[in-house]
């Protein structure tokens, strides 16, 4: 599976339950540089009054910014479902492809899409969507997967390491290039600990292309470390 085949991705975003565990794995055993940190850091340095996220999942770093920067937010989302859970929590969320957006050129002077490109089947068509509806000078936001994430658990369980994806931090820069006037990658490397076999059973069965690999998970006697790498790419539209 593809995590750029559409059907994948419908089915894989019509609920909620797989992409919160992996979230809240994420969240309660990563160790070192936070990407979801790296990422909101990232749009609060340009201080956005208007932003769009695009691919909001379940709308957290939407209603953040809305609350903390007192920003005006519009995410959407291609799948109902986490446009309808970021609706409830007061975010203005829309049912939306980030490849053929409904909103004029130069709307927005934030624009975010975290973990998501790499989904997008026209990569380049969507990426020239974000920078169309960005003003001059506006920021795009877009973290994806560093190369050989979590490389010593897929390795472990006989799969090969995250590779190839359309956007990761090894070819991101050279997609966001021909679209804006600058890009910086930022990297957030750090370190999962699973502290036993059932916290790793309980990921794996949550991930979209190696969940038939949770019962391959062994018993273990000690927590085990894998690597985290992700990477946040900053990207400025000539002003």
């Amino acid at each position: 599976m593809k995590l750029d085949n559409p059907v994948v991705v419908q089915w894989e975003y019509a609920s909620e339950e797989r992409l919160a565990t992996r979230n809240a794995t994420y969240r309660q055993l990563a160790e070192g540089v936070n990407a979801e940190e790296l990422a909101y850091e990232a749009v609060a340095e340009c201080r956005p009054r208007r932003l769009l996220e695009v691919g909001c999942g379940m709308g957290e770093l939407a209603e953040r910014v809305a609350v903390e920067l007192g920003a005006e937010v519009i995410a959407i989302d291609i799948s109902p479902r986490m446009a309808d859970i970021a609706r409830a929590r007061g975010v203005d969320a829309r049912v939306g492809d980030a490849q053929a957006l409904a909103f004029a050129d130069g709307e927005f002077d934030c624009v975010v899409a975290n973990w998501v490109l790499y989904h997008l089947p026209d990569l380049d068509g969507g990426v020239a969507e974000l920078a169309r509806v960005l003003a001059p000078g506006g920021r795009l936001v877009a973290a994806t997967l560093g190369d050989g994430h979590m490389r010593e658990l897929w390795e472990r369980l006989g799969a090969k390491p995250t590779s190839g994806l359309s956007f990761q931090s090894g070819n991101g820069e050279a997609v966001l290039r021909p679209h804006f006037a600058r890009v910086e990658r930022r990297d957030a490397l750090g370190t999962l600990v699973f502290p036993d076999a059932a916290s790793i059973r309980t990921f794996v069965g949550a991930s979209i292309t190696r969940a038939h690999l949770s019962s391959a998970v062994p018993e273990i006697t000690e927590p085990f470390a894998t690597s985290s790498a992700h990477a946040v790419f900053v990207a400025e539209k000539a002003s």
